[in-house]
């Protein structure tokens, strides 16, 4: 999950950005408070806003994968095991059954290309 700096507008993961303390209450909504390593402000991030991001970055990230068949160019296959490798880290985090069938199901498909 990315992270941006609202001083300098460095951006990079999140856990590049040092750990401060815990900001808010499980109520209303946990978030960290980080540190940038660029310029060294003080930047809150809220899993909830980062999660509902990439959410919407799997749905775009899977639509373009279904795209790719085992009989696309190379380079289309190759940015498909690209998206497979995201697409598996986020699943990490979200743990979709039917997410991680299509990983399995696309990854037989361009191995028995072979």
């Amino acid at each position: 999950m990315d992270m941006t700096c609202h001083k300098c507008g460095y951006k990079d993961s999140y856990t590049a950005f040092a750990y401060l303390c815990k900001n808010g209450c499980p109520a209303c909504g946990e978030s960290d408070l980080r540190r940038c390593p660029k310029c060294g402000a003080q930047c809150v991030f809220s899993r909830a806003e980062a999660l509902e991001g990439e959410e919407r970055e799997m749905e775009g990230l899977v639509g373009r994968l279904m795209e790719i068949h085992a009989g696309s160019t190379p380079e289309e296959i190759l940015e498909a095991k690209r998206i497979m490798a995201r697409l598996s880290d986020m699943n990490n985090r979200w743990n979709l059954s039917r997410l991680r069938e299509l990983l399995i199901l696309k990854q037989k498909e361009f191995t028995s290309q072979r």
